[in-house]
């Protein structure tokens, strides 16, 4: 049964005097259950079409983990589409069906590509309601208690970080929670620029673990990328100490101001993660000695690591009760840890859509009090107590956007009641569990290496035993693993039940710059069972074995080629 199926489905105990439903909202069911039913039937057709492949005889029993995709250039397409009469009802329909064309399916148990969940039913049909309801959170006159549920998501997030009077804001992805940040730090370091522009003396410091979109979110705020300085990370995947200090001094020396230190709070390969306490004890003692105004901003880039907030109250004892399994609790006992000084930050991300079982998008900016309200705006307005009465508060004088929707805030406050604290933090446990259950069925194979056994997180990082013979015919390893997962790629492409994986050039064993490889990327994210698990390992060493089979049959030179990490 399909998300859609469940969501139609009666309650589970009608009183004989509940009302109908009305029929605008039941007329949207209907045709959105028609466009569902046309979307799985042509994904079933374009399955069907496909010839059986020997190595895994029942890919075709089942959608795969991806609706199956057609090869097109985006220009070519756009030149053809000149068509401006009304379309009929069939086409209409394909045109939906066309929409999802080689489109993740999360539902699917090979889906393990990233960390994409099947979002709860509660938070998607709580997303489609505010869809339906054309909700706008431009400000309350209009959204009606969309900002209140908005700040109480992020109050209650804030809490667990140990901020009492944090407040935030939804928006649309990760890069907005760092622009957010961005900019609060050089408002509050200039506070004049609110009105006159960036000066020249301002830089941002970040992790060399952060994310690749900290110079982009840099550069669309007028900072620019060349501003955003990247610090050394050490073998555990932090900050080195000495490093961050250095860099703090060396600019303070060259003139220039350190407008924020960008963090990284859990990253999706190797879980990097600050010692978010040291960080803070550095960012001080460099202001204190240097007898600067206020030490540089601090923002935790968690979107994934704000899940493990749920656990930071709970004492060793605790811990021990709610995560049972020792590598679980070994991993998450050091993040928090490392977690345990981010009551002293200023901001965090949160990514619901992430690991918080909702739709995309749901992504919060969370700061430790309201200043960014007055620190995003655009000088003219400084809010006041009156701006919180019912009928006064107006978001847009702080937000990128003026409209915006309400469906991540209603997802997030959906799943937050409905699981609370110890939900989400049942919900990290198991996620560890599936990535041991997983590892337990590499390792049962025999084929595979597992890379990333340091790891923090769930993810895991696999090695592939290319044979001596085929890597002389390959520029290189990462050259031969990248054929290799193209072919893996258009197999699911095409629409085949096998599994999705990703794949990471130059992958740092251990974080150690002198040990790298090129690694295989599965990112589970629910729980499968053991002969689950299993049946996803023996379909990826099919792949690989006829890969090598093929390969070593008709010899080919494999040229070397340009690649950007699909995952980062």
């Amino acid at each position: 049964m399909t998300m859609l199926q469940r969501l139609a489905l009666p309650p589970r105990t009608e009183a004989a005097s509940a009302p109908a439903a009305p029929e605008r909202m039941q007329a949207l069911i209907e045709r959105t259950l028609e466009l569902d039913r046309h979307v799985q039937r042509r994904a079933r057709a374009d399955l069907a079409a496909l010839p059986e492949l020997a190595l895994a005889p029942d890919a075709r029993a089942a959608l795969g983990p991806k609706y199956p995709a057609r090869a097109f250039a985006y220009l070519e397409e756009l030149d053809r589409g000149d068509d401006d009469a009304p379309a009929a009802e069939a086409a209409l329909l394909d045109e939906a069906a066309r929409y999802f064309r080689g489109a993740i399916r999360p539902q699917s148990p090979h889906s393990l590509f990233n960390m994409v969940p099947e979002p709860s039913v509660e938070a998607t049909a709580a997303a489609w309601l505010a869809t339906a309801y054309n909700a706008n959170s431009l400000m309350d006159a209009f959204g009606g208690e969309a900002l209140l549920i908005e700040q109480q998501v992020a109050r209650k997030i804030g809490r667990w970080a140990g901020w009492p009077q944090a407040m935030g804001i939804s928006c649309n992805g990760g890069k907005f929670t760092i622009m957010y940040a961005i900019k609060s730090a050089l408002s509050r370091i200039a506070p004049e620029s609110i009105r006159d522009g960036l000066p020249r003396d301002l830089v941002i410091l970040c992790s060399e673990g952060a994310h690749y979109c900290v110079e982009h979110a840099a550069s669309l705020l007028g900072l620019g990328s060349g501003r955003c300085l990247r610090v050394p990370s050490g073998s555990d995947g932090r900050m080195r100490p000495d490093a961050l200090r250095r860099m703090l001094d060396e600019q303070h020396a060259q003139g220039r101001r350190v407008a924020a230190i960008v963090c990284c709070g859990g990253t999706t390969i190797n879980f990097n993660c600050e010692d978010a306490r040291e960080v803070r004890e550095i960012a001080d003692a460099f202001a204190r000695e240097r007898k600067l105004p206020a030490r540089p901003y601090l923002h935790l880039d968690s979107v994934i690591g704000w899940l493990y907030l749920s656990l930071l109250d709970a004492d060793e004892a605790q811990l021990r009760e709610r995560v049972p399994d020792p590598r679980s609790r070994a991993r998450i006992a050091e993040v928090l840890r490392r977690l345990r000084g981010v009551d002293g930050f200023d901001s965090l991300g949160v990514d619901f859509h992430k690991d918080g079982l909702c739709p995309y998008a749901s992504s919060f900016f969370v700061a430790r009090d309201r200043r960014f309200m007055d620190e995003l705006g655009d000088g003219s307005y400084r809010y006041g107590e009156q701006d919180f009465q019912y009928g006064q508060f107006r978001a847009y004088r702080y937000t990128f956007e003026n409209s915006r929707p309400g469906q991540g805030i209603l997802a997030a406050w959906m799943n937050l009641r409905r699981l609370g604290r110890a939900g989400y933090g049942d919900y990290l446990a198991g996620l560890h569990q599936a990535r041991d259950a997983l590892a337990d069925a590499l390792q049962r194979h025999g084929l595979f290496r597992v890379l990333n056994r340091a790891s923090l997180g769930w993810e895991l990082v696999f090695e592939a035993p290319f044979a001596p013979d085929l890597l002389a015919l390959a520029p290189s390893r990462q050259d031969l693993a990248l054929g290799f997962m193209q072919e893996c790629w258009d197999r699911v492409n095409a629409g085949y039940d096998l599994p999705l994986f990703s794949i990471v050039p130059g992958y740092r064993i251990d974080n150690d710059p002198d040990a790298v490889t090129t690694g295989f990327l599965l990112y589970p994210m629910q729980q499968r069972s053991d002969a689950q698990w299993d049946r996803a390992v023996a379909l990826i060493a099919a792949q690989f074995h006829d890969f090598q089979a093929r390969l070593r049959a008709q010899p080919r030179a494999l040229s070397a080629s340009a690649f950007e990490k699909p995952i980062r």
